[in-house]
């Protein structure tokens, strides 16, 4: 039940901007596609990620944003614990390499917490409901003011030990599409 308030306190923290800022950040939506799963094997999925970044949290080359996402997996195969519904939410560093006016190449590091709606998927033994969402890529904003964007991407979720299981859930190829609203 405490991982429960800590999770939903993270989400409203992070997700909720206050009214002075209500003017002034960026919103936007990803969605990423899996292009190769590997534990448990068969994996296979969709996710949805909403996202947003207060302005205080844009640099010259840096860049801050809060995302909140939603998965459904599915393992090709699996006899027993066939899917699994995901919700995470997660700050996302990304570094600019160098901006032009077309084209901006980037790197992006996240972790956060995510909530999972069984103990086991295929056959990982996961432990608990609760795990961390680790994403790494790299990526390209496009166009004069970066409004679309690819990434290419790893995704792991583990309860980082929390549980006796831990076996995890990898995903080492996700192509993320997104897209920035004007706000």
């Amino acid at each position: 039940m405490r991982l429960t308030s800590l999770f939903a306190s993270f989400v409203m923290l992070t997700f909720i901007p206050l009214s002075s800022q209500a003017a002034n950040f960026q919103v936007g939506t990803t969605l990423p596609i899996l292009i190769k799963g590997k534990d448990p094997s068969g994996v296979r999925g969709v996710r949805a990620n909403v996202w947003y970044t207060p302005q205080a949290f844009v640099w010259p080359k840096f860049k801050v944003y809060f995302t909140l996402g939603y998965g459904h997996w599915w393992a090709n195969g699996a006899r027993t614990y066939k899917q699994i519904n995901i919700i995470s939410a997660a700050p996302v560093l990304r570094f600019y390499f160098k901006k032009s006016q077309y084209f901006s190449p980037f790197i992006e590091a996240s972790i956060g917490p995510s909530y999972l709606s069984k103990t086991q998927f295929a056959t990982q033994k996961l432990g608990i409901h609760y795990a961390f969402q680790d994403e790494i890529g790299l990526g390209t904003g496009v166009g004069k003011k970066r409004k679309l964007y690819f990434t290419l991407s790893a995704l792991h979720y583990s309860n980082g030990s929390m549980a006796k299981m831990n076996a995890g859930i990898t995903v080492p190829l996700v192509l993320n599409i997104g897209y920035k609203f004007d706000v």
